[in-house]
């Protein structure tokens, strides 16, 4: 009798799965009528992607459910559920642009069974991940450690004496297609701004970071000294990919130093030195790639101040308070948003991160790093002459409310506060202008920039009274307009495509230069044309990854974001509560991107790529302090 049972539960259970499967893969199918997303029309539910992807979830409930015989707690089930719920709110105002549909019964109750739909595979993967943390995997001796590596022993024993130099060199090596095609780097346009300011071909002003136009500046003045703009490029490039290399061979060392397996270690230098986005922004001419570097050489540092370090030679605790002092420093000075991310970080560090005396060494190390910051925007900045043009940056979210009104609700808005609208922006054009994905048409439309930061805040003051007022009556419009701007850093929404403002909107990997002015004093590099076909094959190589599935989730920040959220989650049951702390540098620089002007903007999250591998390896159970 146990074997007639046994013999019809097994296809039972394969049945269930399957069907469960099914119903899952089938609550991601976003309907195609009245789709106005901006990007290629969504697949139909008769798709071939949708079969294979309910395989995948199938296979993801017969192993976790019924091989390894987990259950999902219940908080593993309510994370699940709030994932559910963003990624289908988020999907369908991608998809259509509004909810007011949801005003339906119909509807609602539909959309209530596709977030049910979307809850189960994404809490069955929390569960999975939480089981697989918990029991140590990363650090699990792996059949890679036992392999000898004696066949070049002379490189072996530099490795070991310079693995951080070997690491750097080898991502360089890896990178050096991207590095060499596109010599001297692609250009930004803040960066050809920004030499501009520097040259005195526009004012010197605070939207874009004065430390680093005197970086950037410096380089290209040096070059030209010799003679070529191409060399003083080249000069930043070679900076920011050595820094980035650094950064990530430091990444690298710390997950060795938590004792992580020769594996996952492999598995982190092969997606640091193989993926696109890494290569791409090494050679990549922006504001972003220092940044990157010097936020996760902090986060790292950070990291380790939580651990537990008995024993720990007093030389050791100084060099991390210094390493604490100069990346944070950096960090605040190369971006005007680095200090919201280093001073909310450095209080938790100081309330958690040391104890006794060790906790003044601490404060007085990361307080010197604030203050250094505040002192160079509040002191040294205003002292030199420069204009303080940041206030108007700050209400980019407000002005896509208030355009989003006028473009929805044109008839309902009254004279005065229209009147009030226009007296800060373009109010005739606001509504067609507005893009629900950037707000760079509507905020430059600002009337009072580069009058100073006095005036820009009285304006801002009197601006802000009608937006609140008018927050009361547009609360949905509000919303929709703010996650519209947000939502594919959190939800799996197609890949933005098409015409946005500048091309910016979605764009994943910049690969063309941009010119600022054709006079002799802006800059102007020049690529080798014997590379035109290798950089339109690496071009090619490199944004087509967003397109094929399963390596197109590298590509979608939302992967990284619940891939943390479910890490989190798995150290707190781990009761790893100081760990957690580990996790603020990239639970701000998410908060930034919400804040940010454009919505799926990978440069803008690189910073929590780059911080994954290291966040996932302090919540291994087997991970030493």
């Amino acid at each position: 009798m146990k074997r007639i049972n046994e013999a019809v539960r097994k296809p039972f259970i394969v049945v269930l799965c399957l069907l469960l499967g099914s119903l899952s893969a089938m609550s991601f199918v976003i309907d195609g009528e009245g789709y106005m997303g901006m990007s290629d029309p969504p697949a139909s539910s008769s798709s071939y992607l949708w079969c294979a992807l309910a395989v995948c979830f199938a296979l993801l409930y017969w192993y976790l459910y019924e091989k390894k015989k987990q259950r999902p707690s219940p908080v593993m089930a309510a994370l699940g559920l709030l994932f559910g719920v963003v990624n289908v709110l988020g999907g369908m105002l991608f998809a259509y642009d509004s909810w007011a549909m949801l005003s339906d019964g119909k509807t609602a109750v539909l959309t209530l069974l596709r977030c049910v739909g979307q809850a189960l595979p994404m809490t069955a993967f929390f569960t999975w991940l939480h089981d697989s943390l918990s029991r140590g995997i990363l650090s699990r001796r792996a059949a890679l450690d036992d392999m000898r590596l004696s066949r070049f022993p002379r490189l072996l024993g530099w490795y070991r004496k310079h693995r951080t130099l070997g690491c750097m060199a080898l991502l360089l090596l890896c990178w050096s297609p991207y590095l060499i095609s596109y010599y001297p780097g692609t250009v930004c346009w803040d960066l050809g701004e920004m030499a501009a300011q520097f040259f005195g071909m526009r004012e010197m002003d605070t939207w874009h970071p004065v430390f680093l136009t005197w970086i950037f500046g410096g380089l290209i003045w040096l070059g030209r000294l010799v003679g070529s703009d191409n060399l003083g490029a080249a000069l930043f490039t070679l900076l920011q990919a050595l820094m980035l290399s650094y950064a990530l061979s430091r990444s690298l060392a710390f997950l060795r130093m938590l004792g992580l397996n020769r594996a996952v270690r492999l598995c982190t230098l092969c997606f640091f030195a193989l993926t696109p986005f890494f290569g791409g922004y090494a050679q990549f001419i922006s504001k972003d790639t220092l940044y990157v570097s010097t936020l996760l050489l902090f986060s790292l540092n950070a990291a380790q101040t939580l651990l537990d370090h008995a024993g720990e030679l007093r030389e050791q605790r100084r060099k991390r308070l210094f390493a604490l002092f100069l990346w944070g420093l950096l960090t605040s000075l190369l971006r005007s948003n680095g200090l919201y991310v280093i001073l909310p970080t450095s209080v938790l560090l100081v309330a958690f991160g040391a104890r006794g005396k060790e906790r003044l060494s601490l404060a007085a190390a990361l307080a010197a790093c604030v203050c250094g910051a505040l002192l160079f925007s509040g002191v040294l900045v205003p002292a030199l002459g420069i204009k303080d043009e940041t206030a108007s940056g700050l209400y980019s979210v407000c002005f896509q409310q208030s355009a989003r009104v006028l473009r929805d609700h044109p008839e309902a808005v009254t004279q005065a506060e229209y009147e009030e609208i226009n007296r800060v922006l373009d109010g005739e054009n606001l509504a067609q202008l507005y893009e629900p994905w950037i707000s760079d048409p509507v905020k430059y439309t600002f009337k009072f920039y580069g009058q100073g930061a006095e005036a820009e805040k009285a304006a801002l003051q009197r601006y802000l009274t009608t937006w609140r007022s008018m927050l009361t009556k547009y609360p949905l419009t509000y919303a929709e307009s703010f996650f519209a701007g947000n939502i594919s850093y959190y939800a799996f929404t197609p890949k933005l495509e098409g015409q946005t403002y500048n091309n910016q909107a979605g764009n994943r990997l910049v690969f063309e230069t941009y010119d600022v002015g054709q006079a002799p004093e802006y800059l102007h590099t020049t690529q080798l044309s014997a590379l035109d076909g290798l950089r339109s094959l690496l071009a090619v190589f490199a944004r087509g990854w967003r397109h094929i599935p399963l390596l197109s989730l590298l590509y979608g920040c939302a992967t990284y974001t619940w891939l943390l959220v479910g890490a989190g989650l798995s150290a707190a049951k781990q009761k790893k509560w100081r760990r957690l702390a580990a996790f603020f540098p990239a639970l701000l620089s998410l908060g930034v991107c919400m804040l940010s002007p454009v919505n799926d903007y990978f440069r803008y999250f690189l910073p929590i790529v780059a911080m994954t591998p290291s966040l996932l390896g302090l919540c291994d159970q087997g991970a030493k302090d």
